[in-house]
């Protein structure tokens, strides 16, 4: 998973970076629906990019992860 993007949830909602597994429901770890969709504009602001509207958003982390990395701009390699 990205570390940036586990960075910012760990910094947003304190929770510890062990218990973020990509099984782990988004419910489990504690975010409501109005947590996640404020969330995924947190996420739209830091990086520069636009999510697609979701039908079904996402219910687990890992689903979280497969929406938002491929939109993420890529890590600079570290010289």
């Amino acid at each position: 998973m990205n570390p940036d993007l586990i960075h910012l949830f760990v910094e947003t909602f304190g929770i510890s970076q062990e218990k973020l597994l990509p099984a782990a429901t988004l419910e489990s770890l504690g975010l409501d629906s109005l947590a996640v969709i404020e969330f995924m504009f947190q996420i739209e602001d830091k990086f520069g990019i636009q999510i697609p509207d979701q039908a079904n958003p996402p219910r687990t982390l890992g689903e979280m992860v497969q929406l938002i990395e491929p939109l993420l701009p890529a890590r600079k390699p570290v010289a």
